[in-house]
């Protein structure tokens, strides 16, 4: 019974981990603008009928954390109550509490709720916030990762008898009363989250009266699976588990892509840790076994990553075909736990031929390098760069990211003119343009002085010839069912290669810098395959249309595997950095239509 006990509790992990600190002044509960309500797996908007959801804002409840202990859930907790009112008309739905604190509530929306949009407000000690519009679907599923973020290490069990589950992870270990383990293939594993759909039986004592088994789908690494049961785990309401078997033939690795889709609905894209039975660890390229265990067990590790990037882009803007080349230095010290592994592994222990899906909301910038680092730490106030076209170049520290950038070079030209200017201009070559070309052939030098958490270093790369896509210009119109594939030549043995591609709406921002909502997809191959096929299940998880203000692109992007560029950096307080990189990555994009 300890170890059911145990397997249960998992369910609860996740909902409640992400619970955010509480402060001490009160006033009108507010609900944040951008996406106030989320899946409580994932953290996507769009709320289907029976799942866990967290409202984020201010004021939404008490200072203490207040959980949910019993059976039948209740419309109040702690003060607090989430009502969603029909946009359209009809009865007022009060939801299940599942936890409050002070910017942040849980709750379950009964299978009652019709799919359509709703109005979404929070009362707390008789106070009552403004409504927020949210949008409530037949079904979301989302699946709980390991740091409550939506993203990275799945909350996955590994099942080895009917009384012992080991927590997925990366290593053999031990997380207060949970052991650790990869999976094996062949093992059962069970993968918890919510959304699946509605299950009155659920909602208040935990019932369960629907399979969502027939519908459901397990994506690992883009093959399908089909589970041996997909529903409500029984005793927790709203809380959905799937349970599933390895093929004997599963790729090993530390972050192997893990997704589900439900009819034709997918949800987040995390990562499991697979590995050869006998093994302690998962096989990652560069981390010891020490440090997976570290993660494992609830640590962090420190790690560096530096990229010289450089990117030729050609879209379309408002009828104008446009050519772009930007060439830039990036990169951070920082300290992460295991739910960050996959982001700062950068594809690089990712399976060969594997994909990934994920949502992103942002500029061009964090929809191209990603969002900024979440514990940065201080190298100094500016790293300097030489090489090739470079001679004591300053790389500043931003001081609102905390993350080291220095553009390098743009070069921005109309190769069709502007219509309306004299003669048609049939080129502009230099308009927009900024500094000279850098990033070339050779070898590059980074060198920093030190700072309060990181001492002082150095990291050399050798940036290769840079591989060709040859069927560029005959891909313009992608017909998502039928997959895409994508060729280029060149490229050195130990380079990987990125074909990546999204679909983005603009949903804010400045003409100058606008704001996108985007699907990124992004498959990681050798770059000796020389050819590569995004599969029909991958594209068809994008937006068909962007938009007249949107951005629909695809791309290819040449990056080294983590054996050129790796380097040590000594730590202030005692240590050096567990895995340091500096890489190069070279690409081209260009607009495309998704249909």
């Amino acid at each position: 019974m300890a170890g059911e006990k145990r397997r249960r509790d998992m369910g609860r992990i996740g909902f409640v981990a992400g619970i955010l600190a509480a402060t001490l002044a009160w006033g009108q509960p507010v609900l944040r603008s951008t996406d106030p309500v989320v899946n409580g797996g994932s953290y996507a908007p769009g709320i289907a009928p029976g799942s866990i959801f967290v409202v984020f804002g201010t004021n939404l409840g008490g200072p203490d954390v207040v959980l949910n202990q019993s059976l039948p859930m209740r419309p109040e907790l702690g003060g607090v109550s989430v009502r969603f009112t029909p946009v359209g008309g009809g009865t007022a739905i009060n939801a299940l509490m599942v936890y409050t604190t002070r910017n942040q509530v849980a709750g379950l929306l009964p299978s009652s709720a019709a799919p359509g949009d709703y109005n979404v407000t929070v009362t707390y000690n008789n106070q009552t916030s403004p409504a927020a519009r949210v949008s409530v679907v037949a079904r979301n599923f989302g699946v709980v990762s390991a740091d409550s973020s939506g993203g990275g290490q799945a909350q996955v069990q590994n099942y080895r008898t009917g009384t012992e589950w080991d927590l997925n992870r990366v290593a053999r270990g031990r997380l207060g009363q949970y052991t650790t383990a990869p999976a094996n293939p062949g093992q059962v594993l069970v993968i918890w989250g919510t959304g699946l759909g509605a299950d009155s039986a659920s909602d208040s004592n935990g019932g369960v009266s629907q399979n969502f088994t027939a519908n459901t789908r397990v994506i690992l690494a883009g093959r399908e699976i089909t589970p041996a049961y997909a529903g409500r785990s029984s005793g927790l309401p709203g809380t959905d588990q799937i349970n599933f078997t390895l093929p004997a033939d599963a790729p090993a690795g530390c972050s192997v892509p893990l997704q589900v889709r439900i009819g034709d609905s997918y949800s987040n894209t995390t990562y499991i840790a697979i590995a050869a039975a006998g093994r302690n660890a998962c096989q990652h390229p560069y981390l010891s076994e020490q440090t997976l265990v570290r993660l494992s067990e609830g640590g962090t590790m420190v790690t560096g990553s530096f990229a010289l990037l450089k990117q030729s882009t050609s879209v379309s803007v408002q009828g104008m075909a446009l050519d772009m080349v930007t060439e830039s230095l990036s990169g951070s010290f920082q300290r992460v736990g295991v739910g960050g592994l996959a982001d700062v592994s950068e594809g690089m222990d990712m399976p060969s031929g594997a994909c990934q899906v994920y949502r992103s909301r942002g500029d061009q910038d964090v929809l191209l390098l990603g969002p900024p680092p979440v514990q940065p730490l201080d190298a100094g106030a500016q790293l300097t760069l030489n090489g090739p076209n470079a001679s004591n170049i300053a790389v500043p520290r931003d001081a609102d990211t905390r993350a080291y950038y220095k553009s390098l070079a743009q070069t921005t030209s109309f190769p069709g003119g502007i219509p309306g200017l004299p003669g048609g201009l049939p080129n502009i070559p230099g308009l927009g343009s900024s500094g000279s070309p850098v990033i070339a052939q050779g070898t590059y030098t980074l060198r920093g002085t030190g700072g309060a958490d990181v001492g002082a270093f150095s990291a050399t790369v050798t940036v290769p010839q840079p591989i060709t896509w040859t069927n560029k210009s005959s891909i313009s119109n992608i017909t998502r069912s039928s997959g895409v594939t994508v060729t280029w030549s060149g490229g050195g043995s130990n380079d990987l290669v990125s074909i990546m591609g999204t679909s983005a709406q603009r949903v804010g921002g400045t003409d100058t810098r606008p704001v996108y909502q985007a699907v990124v997809f992004n498959c990681i191959t050798n770059a000796s395959a020389r050819t590569f096929t995004v599969p029909a299940s991958v594209l068809t998880q994008l937006p068909a249309d962007a938009g007249p203000e949107g951005m629909s692109v695809l791309g290819i992007q040449q990056f080294g595997d983590g054996q050129n560029g790796r380097f040590t950096a000594p730590l202030t307080a005692g240590g050096n950095t567990d895995f340091a990189l500096f890489n190069f990555s070279i690409g081209e994009m260009k607009s495309v239509s998704y249909r």
